[in-house]
């Protein structure tokens, strides 16, 4: 069962946006299918993401922007070339709505946007949170190999192939399964991962 609070949105915008589809034994699941799920998503994005309030009643949109994030990130995290047009729309909602820092008397830093548009914003937000993994190399981003998850997640080093401790025992579980099903031979590593929800 699927917890719709949506615990494992921890991380930037984008990839807790693109973490919204998950894999479960019967099969992909979309978790953004209603309003009533984007509240829950807007909800868990309150205080994270500027102007996440508009994003009420735009699913359609948001899940166009959705499908461009996940094209772009599973690209990065897979260390394939990002998709032209999914990479287009993106920037394009980056230039609807800049945003530039203004230094205020004592010091303090605020973010100015240009545009009006609370939508826009939200989406500009969202967009540049992925953009921003892209430009520099202290960020990664790795897709969880264990069976029925391949979320997108921050690993912690180099060799960490699970989101959660969960995921590396439910990986562990299957391979010994594997093994014993097989006679004792080690089983090949799947081609392509599944995503689940934790």
């Amino acid at each position: 069962m699927i917890d719709e609070t949506l615990p494992w949105l921890t991380f930037a915008a984008a990839v807790d946006l693109s973490n919204t589809i998950v894999v479960t034994p019967r099969g992909e699941v979309d978790l953004l299918t209603t309003d009533e799920q984007l509240d829950v998503w807007i909800a868990v994005e309150r205080g994270r993401v500027a102007c996440v309030d508009a994003a009420a009643g735009h699913l359609a949109d948001v899940r166009a922007l959705r499908a461009d994030l996940r094209a772009l990130l599973y690209a990065y995290a897979e260390g394939r070339p990002t998709p032209g047009p999914a990479r287009l729309r993106v920037n394009a909602l980056c230039a609807a709505a800049p945003a530039y820092p203004v230094l205020l008397p004592g010091g303090r830093v605020i973010v100015e946007r240009a545009s009006d548009d609370p939508y826009s914003v939200f989406a500009a937000e969202v967009a540049r949170s992925a953009i921003e993994l892209f430009e520099t190399d202290d960020t990664r981003l790795s897709v969880c190999r264990a069976p029925s998850c391949g979320l997108l997640y921050p690993p912690d080093h180099s060799r960490q192939r699970w989101c959660c401790r969960a995921c590396g025992n439910r990986a562990r579980v299957a391979r010994h399964a594997a093994r014993r099903r097989s006679g004792g031979r080690a089983p090949e590593s799947p081609s392509a991962p599944a995503r689940r929800g934790h």
